[in-house]
């Protein structure tokens, strides 16, 4: 996962989608659907202190509430 301490930055199909921390309070980055491509897309996380290992996708948002 990110990590507690972890940050960086998330592109997807080279557009950035956003900047993301451990510590939140946003645990959910949104991808516009016309970014997508049928078939393969490329994901890269740029992380700044910690190899990112897992990225979950989910239909559900997660402000940190």
């Amino acid at each position: 996962g990110w990590g507690d301490g972890n940050r960086g930055v998330i592109f997807v199909n080279g557009f950035n989608i956003g900047r993301y921390s451990g510590i939140g309070p946003t645990k959910t980055l949104y991808i516009p659907a016309p970014l997508l491509n049928r078939g393969d897309n490329t994901i890269l996380v740029w992380s700044l202190f910690e190899p990112v290992t897992t990225i979950t996708f989910s239909d559900q948002l997660d402000l940190g509430k």
